[in-house]
């Protein structure tokens, strides 16, 4: 394997990943600050528990126990008052801090708890508290347009009544993330834009510190998109990421450590990596130093992967394998520090000690490491089954529980019916008893009379009780059915991200041993060069026999590269339409373009960057003649 192939396989630690590391910004208000708020006499309660979940907040990144303290404080004080406008509030940051930790089931349980309470409220603060939480638990479950709905609502009333500048910056950072990710450059743009405007607008140095970051971020993607790319936009945005690090260092020297300090190093690094490493390599290795040091300070696992995968592949454009080795052990000793960690990080890095081994022909080495991944790869397929059966389970009992919702509103409705009829029976009684007693004493009939509207008026209050209670029944039942559904869309989402990951890494063992393969039979037929001048006839058959064998493999890796069903004519077209200028390497990205897969799956796929799977685009598109407006996955699908 070539030192390109190296460089392909180490891009897993690429800093791509830190551009979805979700940015942490701070309110108005530092945490002395609300403390001392807090601790005031005959503060209102509505205000001191927004006071306490704003605190929770400041502390959600460097201390969730201290996070969850004071927002369950604010949750307490909320009910002991009956103020459910406040417990929304105070159920909204704790499905914040949920979400941090990556709990989605308290996440989604604290969100729906934060919607409810809004909607009883019917308190547009409240509310607005309640569509941020819902925003994020409908990102999750991959609804996108219920996930940019709820954020726009919540973000408009924040940004109307000039309050939480905090959330206001992050959620229009992630909106613009988002974008970037689908590759509307226009819509992130709008978003970071507003970010960034709101950031100076709260005064705050580090909501600006973020704002910066994240409106870099957009100027090297909107400069890698021209052709050829703006170098222009590209030191714009170093600037603004140097500014943004000046900040989060003058922070650092208050006492203020920010988790985003490393974030906004990291990707500085990957511009400094991707498109100044050749012109000013000793700035890439001198900032590359620097974001180690922050990293290993700010000690977070994700950032010190990114920041160790940064290394390696400064050091593979080097070709320095000795210390491409040392940075892998580093990210092993990681994973192995967070033994819950996914265990597809385990196989991806078995793969890459596979590709070492391969390139050093240590075949025990190549062999120890292709088990280790094997029993990876296994573990995930166990996992996949317990899913599967779990799914199986859940989807049963939301059926069942459906069924018995369904009944029971039949029940209430047939109920309702005959519960009319005695009313109407009874108003009939109740005036016909009255007609026909018209003639009695005065006394007598309003005696009747009244002992009628008495039992008129229990009679309803009982059967209006026997309805609410039925209605109840019906709303705990629907409530049941609304959480089994969302596990079920949660475990398939999981189960088909599981079985794309089980395929990609079956074509990846595949091409790897057809390699090797290839290799060995490439070194025969050279000794067998040296060896012509004896039994020339069979060394010659010998030697036509493995071309054939190199020749039917070649074949049979392009078929597979190609997903196994793809039409050779689609290959040939896209060849003469590039003047004969693809790669083998080319056509196994239009290959797996032509199978619908996006650039970041196609990155996954490929153990590669998306930084490099978006230059390669690019090569191929400038090869096939494609003017800008033509858009690569258009043009490739339609191609037959």
């Amino acid at each position: 394997m070539s030192t390109s192939g190296i460089k392909l396989s180490k891009s897993l630690f690429i800093t791509l990943l830190s551009f979805f590391i979700i940015s942490i910004s701070y309110g108005q208000k530092t945490k002395n600050e609300l403390l001392k708020l807090i601790g005031q006499k005959d503060l209102p309660i509505e205000k001191k528990c927004d006071y306490l979940c704003e605190l929770s907040s400041c502390y959600k990144k460097t201390d969730t126990i201290k996070a969850y303290k004071y927002a369950n404080q604010a949750l307490k004080l909320a009910r002991e008052e009956n103020d459910i406008k406040s417990q929304s509030i105070a159920y909204e940051a704790l499905s914040d801090i949920a979400r941090f930790l990556d709990n989605v089931s308290l996440q989604i349980k604290f969100a729906d708890s934060s919607y409810t309470s809004a909607t009883a409220s019917k308190d547009l603060k409240a509310i607005a508290y309640a569509n941020y939480a819902i925003a994020y638990k409908n990102e999750f479950i991959g609804n996108k347009e219920k996930y940019i709905d709820y954020m726009l609502r919540s973000l408009a009333y924040f940004e109307k009544n000039k309050m939480r500048y905090d959330k206001l910056v992050n959620g229009y950072e992630n909106l613009g993330a988002y974008f970037i990710d689908h590759n509307d450059l226009i819509l992130s743009e709008k978003y970071n834009k507003k970010a960034l405007e709101l950031a100076y607008e709260s005064k705050n140095q580090v909501n600006i510190a973020n704002g910066l970051t994240s409106w870099a971020l957009l100027l090297v993607r909107k400069a890698e998109q021209k052709t050829p790319v703006d170098f222009h936009l590209l030191q714009t945005a170093e600037n603004d990421y140097l500014k943004a690090i000046e900040i989060f260092e003058n922070e650092k020297r208050k006492g203020n450590i920010i988790s985003s300090y490393g974030r906004t190093c990291l990707n500085l690094t990957s511009l400094y990596l991707y498109h100044f490493f050749e012109s000013e390599p000793e700035k890439t290795l001198a900032h590359l130093q620097k974001t180690e040091a922050v990293c290993l300070e700010l000690n977070e696992p994700m950032q010190l992967m990114v920041m160790y995968g940064q290394q390696a592949q400064y050091y593979t454009n080097l070709n320095d394998i000795p210390n491409v080795e040392k940075v892998l052990k580093k990210v092993a000793d990681i994973i192995a520090k967070y033994p819950k960690i996914n265990p597809r990080y385990y196989a991806l890095l078995y793969k890459n000690y596979m590709d070492l081994a391969d390139i050093k022909n240590d075949f025990s080495s190549y062999k120890k490491y292709f088990n280790l991944y094997d029993k990876a790869v296994a573990v995930m397929m166990e996992k996949e089954n317990r899913d599967r059966d779990y799914n199986a389970s859940v989807r049963f009992e939301t059926e069942k529980k459906s069924q018995q919702i369904q009944l029971l509103q039949d029940n209430l409705e047939s109920r309702k019916k005959i519960n009319y009829l005695y009313i109407a029976l009874l108003v009939f009684v109740f005036f016909t008893l009255a007609f026909m007693l018209r003639s009695y004493h005065f006394r007598q009939r309003s005696y009747i009379k009244t002992n009628l509207l008495l039992q008129k008026a229990n009679e309803e209050a009982t059967l209006l009780s026997k309805i609410k209670e039925e209605e109840a029944m019906i709303a705990v039942l629907e409530a049941e059915l609304t959480e089994k559904e969302l596990q079920i869309a949660i475990q398939e989402k999981i189960l088909t991200e599981q079985q794309k990951n089980k395929l990609q890494q079956e074509l990846m063992t595949n091409n790897l041993q057809l390699e090797k393969k290839n290799e060995v039979l490439k070194d025969i037929q050279n000794k067998l060069s040296v060896m012509k001048s004896e039994k020339s006839t069979d060394i010659k058959t010998i030697s036509k026999t493995i071309d054939k064998s190199m020749e039917v493999d070649d074949e049979f890796e392009f078929l597979k590269t190609s997903l196994e069903n793809t039409n050779p004519i689609f290959f040939s077209t896209l060849q003469e339409k590039a003047s004969g200028t693809l790669t083998k390497l080319d056509f196994k990205y239009c290959g797996y373009i032509k199978l619908g897969m996006s650039t970041k799956e196609i990155a996954n796929h490929m153990n590669i960057e998306t930084q490099s799977m978006r230059m390669a685009r690019y090569r191929i598109k400038q090869k096939l003649n494609l003017d800008r407006e033509t858009d690569l996955d258009t043009y490739i699908m339609s191609v037959q």
